[in-house]
């Protein structure tokens, strides 16, 4: 695979990769998606919006700056974000490849962490120097206005340049509760949506609470994807059902 190296979402040259039924592999332009469903078919896509998870700050008890990356929630319910699972990086940023970059300083229950206008509690190690569980402090509002004001999107080195949020939010993106983009769903635009609509295409939605793909560190990759909550709507079930009555 080569990976993209500019935040472009939808190239007019990318292409889709197809899976025939009897095992052969092609590749055919993305705009040609449509064309491989038929009517009374259904589209699924995840419709989570991405957060900007990479919070910069330093470790209060050293002074040394460190990166934390959130990684896990309990719920999509607001609230759940004030306690998070998260990855902690040393100094540095995107531009050092992930399994480059220096452990953060030694954390222990208690530690404080100034991450912009936030401050958060770490409650404890999760079997990895790396990763740990932190508390925000504040009010639920308060966590949600300081991670909009100062994160910024999680982010590797094969993109030299910084991402914006609009980067990693999907044309169906809805509640900001995925830390990376669910990625498939930017294949997906209004026109797409549109040539799915003309071949009585069905389209539907769910929200998945998307986790981070790579932490740089092999034993820790080991243990993604860390728990992902979802939500699936009533709608969204009845639509499969429909779909499979059809034969779809």
């Amino acid at each position: 695979m080569i990976p993209a190296r500019d935040p472009i979402q939808r190239r007019p040259d990318a292409k889709l990769l197809v899976l025939r039924a009897d095992g052969t592999i092609v590749h055919v332009p993305r705009a040609a998606l449509a064309s491989f469903l038929r009517r009374g078919d259904l589209i699924v896509a995840n419709d989570a919006a991405t957060l900007p998870a990479s919070l910069y700050g330093v470790h209060v008890g050293t002074g040394a700056a460190i990166e934390v990356r959130l990684a896990g929630r309990r719920s999509l319910e607001p609230e759940a974000l004030q306690r998070c699972v998260a990855v902690v990086f040393g100094d540095g940023d995107f531009r050092t490849r992930t399994e480059d970059r220096p452990l953060p300083p030694p954390l222990v229950a208690g530690d404080r962490l100034a991450l912009g206008p936030l401050t958060a509690i770490v409650e404890g190690l999760l079997g990895h120097r790396r990763l740990i569980t932190l508390r925000f402090e504040g009010t639920t509002a308060d966590v949600w206005a300081g991670i909009a004001r100062h994160g910024r999107p999680i982010q590797y080195a094969h993109v030299p340049s910084p991402l914006a949020l609009w980067d990693v939010w999907t044309p169906v993106a809805g509640p900001p509760v995925a830390f990376e983009p669910p990625s498939a769903g930017f294949m997906l635009d209004w026109r797409a949506l549109g040539a799915l609509r003309n071949r009585s295409v069905a389209f539907a939605t769910l929200t998945h609470a998307a986790g981070i793909s790579s932490t740089g560190d092999e034993a820790l990759d080991a243990r993604l994807p860390f728990d992902e909550p979802y939500f699936i709507p009533a709608a969204t079930v009845r639509a499969i059902g429909c779909a499979h009555a059809r034969g779809g």
